[in-house]
């Protein structure tokens, strides 16, 4: 990641330089834009933020499994997770 102080702007200002500021957004370069000295929102170029979306999936699906156990273990369907899913949102 390319952080600095360069990269770092207030809402209220980010405003009046949208445009500038998204020609400035190229592959890991970003902004960050704060409000009252907060950081609430980063500016990125979508191709940038396709590829993380694409990495945290390849993340999420993975998980470390102890090879002792995995004879244990087996594969959930598509089908048992989205009833899963339906059950938390329930609670």
């Amino acid at each position: 990641m390319n952080i600095s102080t360069d990269n770092i702007i207030p809402i209220t200002k980010a405003r009046s330089m949208l445009g500038d500021l998204t020609e400035k957004v190229r592959k890991d370069d970003y902004i960050v834009l704060t409000k009252g000295g907060i950081p609430t929102a980063a500016l990125v170029d979508i191709e940038y933020l396709n590829k993380l979306e694409k990495e945290v999936e390849k993340i999420y699906k993975k998980t470390y499994i102890e090879p002792k156990l995995l004879p244990y273990t087996r594969y959930f369907g598509d089908k048992e997770i989205k009833e899963w899913e339906e059950e938390d949102n329930l609670e």
